[in-house]
């Protein structure tokens, strides 16, 4: 068996906690482009909606 050796493997507290406030801000939104995109998923919707009933 091959032994595998981790060498620099420590992570400092304040590398750390920046790391995960970068990946949480992947999840923070403002109020007004949350307000655009349920405007733009209404307008989507109301447009499929009229058309299949067109087709249908």
């Amino acid at each position: 068996m091959s032994e595998v050796r981790v060498e620099n493997c420590d992570v400092q507290r304040d590398e750390q906690s920046s790391n995960e406030e970068r990946a949480l801000s992947v999840f923070a939104s403002e109020r007004n482009e949350d307000l655009t995109a349920l405007g733009f998923v209404l307008v989507v919707v109301f447009f499929v909606l009229l058309f299949t009933k067109w087709l249908a």
